[in-house]
């Protein structure tokens, strides 16, 4: 099996556009902004999230991002974002982490998930994190699984719904 985790990128094509179209605009707390977007939709967002890696026209209150994809032998099954860093209104007030991760429908329960969960950690270590904190949602069992197989450990609780999970990076 072929892993590779690469950098989301305006050249993208129908391939990853189909991926996109697969994972839901929200679940669990993970946003899809280019669920149902047209494919010329998608392209002039592919720009605008390259704009955003950069620090470049990002909307009020947010930091820069940078948005990942996990392929598997040539075949987008997920993808991930990292924040390049944090502040107290995403940690304190939305309850938003470092990062965060969906897989296509079609791939679930494969481990996909721990794949990209691991390279996404790896990457991290590239922003200067040395532990992460996200927020999973408490009913999302595979997501608090992955987290616990990636040293996690659930520190307290946001609201009613999350966790607060800290994992150190190595």
């Amino acid at each position: 099996m072929k892993i590779e985790l690469k950098q989301l990128s305006i050249e993208m094509s129908k391939i990853e556009y189909e991926m996109f179209q697969d994972i839901l605009s929200e679940e669990n707390g993970f946003t899809n902004p280019a669920y149902e977007l047209t494919y010329e939709e998608y392209k002039l967002w592919l720009i605008e999230q390259d704009n955003h890696s950069r620090g470049e026209n990002l909307p009020k209150g947010w930091v820069p991002c940078t948005t990942y994809l996990l392929y598997i032998d040539n075949v987008p099954v997920g993808y991930g974002r990292i924040r390049h860093w944090s502040n107290e209104e995403l940690e304190k007030i939305k309850g938003v982490g470092n990062f965060g991760y969906g897989i296509s429908k079609k791939y679930r329960k494969m481990g996909y998930g721990n794949i990209l969960f691991g390279e996404l950690l790896k990457k991290c270590k590239d922003f200067g994190y040395t532990q992460i904190k996200l927020f999973p949602h408490k009913d999302n069992e595979p997501t608090l699984k992955i987290m616990m197989k990636n040293n996690g450990k659930i520190v307290g609780k946001f609201g009613e719904k999350k966790y607060i999970v800290l994992i150190p990076i190595k």
